[in-house]
């Protein structure tokens, strides 16, 4: 590539040098037919001078002579005189043609010196120019370098990009399989604490009618070591059953997406409160023979591990994880005081 610009430029340089040599023979023949002419005319002007000197010699010679060469040389000095006045226009029209002549030689000199000055701002311009075209050939080589190399980084972070984009789907099938495995193990979980929840109920069960048959029998013992009549005391064995322990499930319900942490019934109505691990306290009515969701209570940053109602029952305190209290109210579940421990 350097060498098509030397050759490049070199090529310009014969160009213009063929160009200057072409318009300055233009006036080389004008010179040299200019320089002719003015040796013509010294050369008339000094056969001018010697014609006048022998006009005076014959002038001065031709008073002393004869008379009988008289009528010769005054036919010799007619022709002698005419030929003088030939030569005298002659030189005059040399002389014209010599002024012409070194007239256009100042125009053309005066034209030469302005295509030198011309010639001197176009080889300037030249030099200008090539240093220009240097500087930008430069330019233009840094910034093909430059260009290769942003090509060379396009394509390393193009497969960078691939790559990644090949890590962000396997990622995401990953992630993808973990759910699906995560909602299989949730689903799972929940049929265990289902079946954990039906085991334990049975249990309990077991465990009260037990209690119950136990009770009775030590009724009936205690019954029958009382001194009096004893008829009669079967039918009222029901009544001794104070525990006040319920023999089945009344209402099954989700309370929260996660964990159940606190329950707290009200005072005054029959209003349930649950805290749980997603950070919501919400509200129950049980009074009417089923579960309604009376509120929803939120503000908390952690998971709820304890509520609280007051005595009058408008107000519910709950404590979170996060180390923070917070109260509600009861009627509009609006957040009231929001307390964190320091």
């Amino acid at each position: 590539m350097a060498m098509k610009q030397e050759n490049w430029r070199d090529l310009i340089a014969d160009r213009l040098r063929e160009r200057n040599k072409n318009e300055t023979s233009r006036y080389a023949e004008i010179i040299h037919y200019n320089n002719r002419l003015f040796d013509t005319a010294v050369k008339l002007r000094q056969e001018n001078l010697d014609l006048k000197i022998d006009k005076k010699i014959r002038d001065s010679a031709g008073g002393g002579s004869g008379s009988s060469v008289a009528g010769f040389n005054a036919d010799v000095g007619a022709i002698t005189n005419a030929q003088i006045q030939a030569l005298e226009k002659k030189v005059l029209a040399q002389q014209e043609e010599l002024t012409e002549l070194h007239k256009r030689k100042g125009e053309h000199s005066q034209m030469v010196i302005t295509l030198n000055q011309k010639l001197s701002d176009l080889q300037r311009l030249l030099t200008e120019k090539e240093r220009a075209l240097a500087d930008q050939t430069a330019l233009c080589i840094s910034l093909k370098d430059e260009l290769e190399e942003v090509k060379a980084s396009h394509v390393t972070i193009k497969d960078e990009s691939l790559a990644s984009q090949l890590r962000a789907n396997a990622a995401e099938d990953k992630l993808r399989a973990v759910q699906d495995e995560n909602t299989k193990l949730l689903n799972l979980l929940m049929e265990y604490k289902s079946r954990d929840a039906e085991t334990m109920n049975k249990e309990n069960d077991k465990f009260f009618k037990e209690k119950k048959a136990r009770i009775e029998s030590e009724l009936e013992r205690a019954i029958r070591d009382i001194p009096g009549p004893s008829v009669g005391l079967g039918a009222d064995l029901d009544r001794f059953d104070v525990d006040g322990l319920p023999e089945g499930v009344e209402f099954k319900f989700d309370a929260h997406d996660g964990e159940v942490n606190a329950v707290r019934w009200s005072p005054i109505e029959r209003i349930v409160a649950t805290g749980g691990a997603d950070r919501k306290v919400k509200l129950w009515d049980v009074g009417k023979g089923v579960c309604e969701q009376r509120g929803v209570l939120v503000g908390s940053n952690q998971g709820i591990n304890s509520v609280e109602f007051d005595t009058t029952g408008s107000m519910i305190l709950a404590a979170s994880n996060d180390s923070a209290s917070r109260m509600w109210s009861v009627v509009d579940h609006r957040l009231r005081v929001s307390t964190k421990k320091i």
